[in-house]
């Protein structure tokens, strides 16, 4: 069976590694479980962090920073490696619920329902990302793809240019520059999600090894978890303004 598809990095990495094999093919029904089984991993590891939080605060403290370190290296893996997405993307969601539990917690504390409302927002986000890829309102071509990197890539350098200045100097950005930066970032994410949608549909249309479930499901994951820590400090800051 031969893969077929328009991604030119699918098209590369499968050609010749299952060229004329014979497969059991990707399917919609199997990213959706593989899905399902990534958020479920994030959600048990921020039920543990919570409650690692209430019983054993000092305990969370020490693993936090390991916490960090593991999801930075298995994002890393998971996301370079397809093959290896299945046990290293685990690995980051349960590490990543840790601290996505925390900063919750963090931000909860300081502005009660702030949590709930960011999630509410995440999920319409993604309902109105998804619905504007299926009716085919948003077309993600190889135009789109090349934006996306440069606008990302340029966004991603400029934060880290800014926050050595920041550091070097002291220099302190307005709330106005900061929640630009966020809206910015929540775009970014937001294009990330149509590309996503566009990787499950490269893959399952063009019926590659049902192995790549777990690599397309590990990508949306990911992106779902960053839009919803990039939304969840300018909801915190518009419940601080009302308040």
């Amino acid at each position: 069976m031969r893969f077929r598809s328009h991604n030119p990095v699918f098209q590369r990495v499968l050609k010749t590694a299952y060229e004329g094999e014979n497969y059991e093919v990707a399917s919609y029904r199997g990213v959706a479980f593989k899905t399902i089984y990534f958020i479920a991993l994030t959600i048990l590891g921020a039920i543990i962090s919570l409650w690692a939080a209430m019983a054993h605060p000092n305990a969370l403290g020490s693993l936090l920073p390991i916490a960090l370190v593991v999801t930075i290296i298995s994002s890393m893996l998971a996301l370079w490696v397809p093959s290896l997405s299945q046990v290293f993307g685990s690995v980051y969601c349960l590490g990543e619920g840790l601290l996505v539990g925390f900063v919750s917690l963090l931000f909860e504390l300081e502005a009660p329902g702030v949590v709930l409302t960011a999630i509410l927002a995440t999920i319409v986000v993604l309902i109105v990302v998804t619905t504007l890829f299926v009716t085919r309102a948003i077309v993600v071509n190889s135009r789109f793809i090349r934006f996306l990197l440069i606008f990302s890539i340029s966004m991603f350098l400029t934060q880290l240019l800014l926050w050595i200045i920041s550091f070097s100097f002291g220099i302190t950005y307005s709330f106005g520059f900061s929640m630009l930066t966020s809206g910015i970032m929540v775009f970014i994410a937001t294009l990330f999600l149509l590309f996503d949608l566009e990787s499950i549909t490269q893959v399952v249309e063009g019926r590659a090894p049902k192995q790549w479930e777990w690599y397309v499901s590990f990508g949306l994951v990911f992106t779902i978890i960053w839009l919803y820590m990039e939304i969840l400090p300018i909801i915190a800051q518009l419940f601080f303004d009302r308040n």
